[in-house]
């Protein structure tokens, strides 16, 4: 099979960012919705990156819908996974001053029949072998996959696949993980962390939790947006590529209100209104770590056929059975933020069956994260979002 040479790359990346930007914001949407008042958090990109290689084999309403779902009908089909491979490429740079590494693995049912051309695409386009296994039933096929996704992670994705998951019945196992770990540009000091004197208003004023407030002063860009009510911090990490943005509500319990509003529109409008501005920093100590069950999620976005056994058309995945469909997708994501940085990781498998500066004496911007806020990991040039979430409570 003959793969063409990505054309256009800068529009083809900007599109596909942009599409995947809007699907974070989905999913976020929908996530939050069913966990109400609780900590979030997952990786928009992982979650994307396992679903373009199904929409290589995707046919029909099946292929229709997931492009919609993931907004991949916002650029051009037949460019969509050269301009994904692009994109990893950017990402994904060894020389790039922080770890920050993605993997893709195939597991497939030995003897089964795959459509070749799917074979070689997912390895052209996403660097994904597939490996033989002869008994999905058997715990050992679940730990083979689970020890991969650990070894991929650093440690930090454990038991992605639960016992059970797998049976007689799994055909493929298509999984993506992602691992991050940076440091800050400028670093937190821990001799200027406050432990036992500081709370975190969770909810609402009337309950508070103890929280470690990582502190700095210093100039950073923010955004006051007066539309939103909220307060917008971009910290850099080392060699400026990516960066942790926080969206603070001004009001303690205004986070509720600011996700209701919140779009690529909104996304776009605080990176126009990004200033260099002294800011005082206070920003708490938190590890999240968060598993998903995301079938009926995904359903709910707007593509039941992939999960029907009746409707499911992955023709270009195999010709073998027509009863072939996604039978689970399951995301898990960690992420620990300290003095020194961020680390984050996160892996998903989706199983499918038989079946302008001012004067340096102007008065310091404080920014208190000591209530609920939005947060997220984004490359800065392309705006792509790796990971995305709320802090709810860090306790």
């Amino acid at each position: 099979m003959a793969f063409s040479k990505q054309q256009d790359t800068s529009g083809q990346l900007v599109q596909l960012s942009s599409a995947n930007i809007g699907f974070a914001l989905d999913l976020y949407q929908t996530l939050q919705d069913e966990r109400r008042g609780t900590n979030l958090f997952f990786s928009p990109l992982s979650i994307s990156t396992a679903l373009a290689m199904t929409q290589l084999g995707a046919r029909g309403d099946t292929a229709t819908q997931i492009a919609d779902v993931f907004r991949f009908n916002q650029v051009d089909q037949d460019q969509l996974h050269g301009t994904f491979k692009e994109l990893n490429n950017l990402l994904y740079q060894t020389d790039s001053g922080y770890k920050l590494h993605s993997a893709n693995r195939l597991y497939g049912k030995s003897g089964y029949n795959f459509v070749q051309s799917f074979l070689e695409g997912t390895v052209f386009y996403y660097g994904a072998a597939i490996e033989a296994v002869n008994d999905f039933a058997s715990p050992i096929a679940t730990q083979s996959i689970n020890d991969w996704v650990s070894k991929q992670t650093e440690g930090k994705i454990k038991n992605l696949i639960a016992p059970g998951t797998l049976n007689d019945l799994t055909r493929l196992v298509l999984v993506n993980a992602i691992y991050f770990k940076a440091n800050w540009k400028s670093k937190f000091y821990a001799e200027n962390t406050t432990h036992d004197t500081c709370t975190f208003k969770v909810f609402d004023e009337r309950y508070k939790v103890p929280v470690s407030l990582m502190s700095q002063k210093g100039r950073f860009a923010l955004t006051v947006d007066n539309t939103n009510d909220c307060l917008v911090l971009e910290l850099p990490y080392e060699s400026h590529n990516l960066s942790l943005l926080i969206a603070l509500p001004t009001k303690d319990d205004g986070l509720g209100q600011l996700e209701t509003k919140l779009s690529v529109d909104v996304l776009q409008s605080w990176d126009v209104g990004l200033k260099s501005r002294r800011v005082n920093v206070l920003l708490p100590k938190f590890k999240l770590e968060a598993t998903f069950q995301l079938k009926e999620v995904l359903k709910r976005m707007g593509m039941p056929d992939a999960f029907d056994e009746d409707r499911a058309n992955f023709k270009g995945i195999s010709s073998e059975e027509r009863e072939f469909y996604i039978s689970a997708v399951i995301h898990k994501a960690f992420i620990n933020v300290n003095e020194e940085g961020s680390e984050a990781a996160a892996a998903t498998a989706f199983v499918m069956a038989g079946g302008g500066p001012r004067i340096e004496r102007e008065k310091p911007i404080l920014f208190r994260a000591d209530h609920p806020f939005l947060f997220m990991i984004r490359h800065r040039s392309t705006k792509s979002v790796l990971f995305m979430g709320r802090m709810m409570d860090p306790s």
